[in-house]
């Protein structure tokens, strides 16, 4: 039973110039460049080939296709993903909020900076340079006035300096036979090797991208971009550089005109070019480079980059052959790699469990739970979690993040996916107006995918409860 105000009607933005239009498909490149392109894909790559990087590219374009319904309700409406689940099933934010921690706490991105900057400067110890990533963290965050714009920017710097690097070192590393192999491991579409470890197989698949709740967010990101419906709802404001700006706790909807459908469709385009071109295009490309330069370095040696050291490994063997300057080439990449991911994912919880308490305090079934929270703005919400999130993972950093808390991590990111893919599928064909849903192809993707990652969460619970 809907428990949630119903969505006032106002008229649907007109969109910006397409500049200004464009900006969370860099946040969601920069999001996904730490696990599966740095590690799981080299780690797999290296032991087994590079004819399963088809694998790595079902595994992006699906996550095109998730982001970009997940955008078309927040764009349709102004409401994040995880107020429209609750409309239908009132325990989905209790849901929501304990898997965002489980999955998104650990500083495994932190613990891998430490070890890249150690190497990098010679001096220190990996916790030193891991807390130090952090704290710059929250720095960067409280010196802007608004959150997202912050990160949008520095990340529109990070990204394209990351990966022309990463085109300066595969000129210089890869070989045109090292293509050739790429081009004829494409043709052997459909072939998996049989020894490969399905749980790690399936976790790079789901980290091909940005992976678990993390495309979740990406409702979050628009609205806060203001893109679509999300023009009234309001931003999230830094509470001492700037004021709180009052947020709606729901959303909104439109009237069916020609210019108001007119002007979503433009608002559509433009994120059909953010998600296509930015993410899945740069993306992909930055997975494949990566891939193909620790196939082309460590194979022959036949050495298999394993957890947070992975960047450490490829940077010596870069400058036995590259000399110093490969080296510090590679470390500086990879830090600019991490940084980015680690401070979209601390940014991305914070959003999450953020827009979970704040809604959830002011409307819907679960306001028992988090009534405490009723007269707390969300500026204040907001930056009182990210301060939170950074100190739990320094206390968490002597923990590490090794490949294997990498693959449960990428493993309970799919079951949550297998949740919530069919759940989008429901939503944008029965909550949105006819005109708003998504088409026929659309559609029989979108069930693709969710029959895939149906098929993941069976699998990983009969391995891990029946052996």
């Amino acid at each position: 039973m809907d428990t949630y105000p119903k969505l006032e009607k106002k008229e649907m933005p007109n969109p910006p110039h397409w500049t200004k239009a464009l900006g969370v498909g860099i946040v969601v490149t920069g999001l996904a460049m730490g696990t599966g392109e740095l590690i799981m894909w080299p780690h797999l790559v290296t032991k087994y080939g590079v004819n399963l990087l088809w694998l790595a590219l079902l595994g992006i374009v699906a996550q095109y296709f998730i982001n970009h319904e997940v955008a078309r309700y927040s764009i349709s409406t102004g409401e994040s993903f995880f107020t429209a689940s609750a409309r239908v099933f009132k325990w989905f934010p209790i849901f929501w909020f304990l898997s965002a921690i489980l999955l998104y706490i650990w500083p495994g991105w932190a613990s891998a900076i430490g070890t890249t900057l150690r190497e990098l400067f010679g001096f220190g110890t990996h916790f030193g340079w891991a807390w130090g990533s952090l704290g710059l963290v929250l720095i960067i965050t409280f010196l802007g006035k608004r959150a997202y714009v912050l990160l949008e920017k520095t990340l529109k710097i990070i990204v394209p300096t990351f990966f022309l690097m990463l085109v300066a070192i595969t000129v210089l590393n890869v070989s045109a036979d090292h293509w050739a192999e790429v081009a004829r491991g494409f043709l052997d579409f459909g072939k998996i090797p049989k020894d490969i470890d399905i749980n790690i197989l399936l976790s790079a698949i789901v980290f091909a991208g940005a992976g678990g709740m993390l495309n979740l967010c990406v409702s979050l990101w628009y609205r806060d971009k203001q893109v679509g419906m999300g023009k009234y709802v309001g931003r999230i404001e830094n509470p001492i550089t700037g004021k709180n700006e009052a947020i709606a706790a729901t959303g909104f909807c439109f009237e069916d005109t020609q210019e108001n459908i007119i002007r979503w469709k433009k608002w559509m385009r433009f994120m059909r070019v953010d998600q296509g071109i930015v993410f899945l295009l740069i993306g992909f490309i930055s997975l494949l480079l990566l891939s193909i330069n620790a196939h082309a370095v460590l194979s022959p040696m036949n050495l298999v980059p394993e957890g947070i050291d992975v960047a450490v490994v490829q940077a010596h063997i870069f400058g036995s052959t590259l000399g110093r300057p490969g080296f510090i080439l590679f470390l500086v990449m990879a830090f600019l790699m991490l940084f980015s991911v680690m401070w979209t994912v601390i940014d991305a919880l914070t959003r999450m469990l953020s827009d979970i308490i704040y809604t959830n305090s002011r409307a819907g079934g679960m306001r028992r739970f988090f009534s405490w929270a009723e007269r707390i703005p969300m500026g204040t919400l907001y930056y009182s979690i990210i301060t939170l999130v950074v100190f739990v993972g320094a206390l968490l950093i002597p923990m590490r993040q090794p490949l294997s808390l990498l693959v449960i991590s990428a493993v309970l990111g799919g079951l949550t996916m297998a949740v919530y893919t069919p759940f989008l599928i429901y939503m944008n064909n029965t909550k949105l107006e006819r005109k708003l849903r998504p088409g026929i192809f659309t559609n029989i993707v979108m069930v693709c995918i969710s029959l895939f990652f149906i098929f993941f969460a069976v699998r990983v619970i009969q391995q891990q409860f029946f052996g």
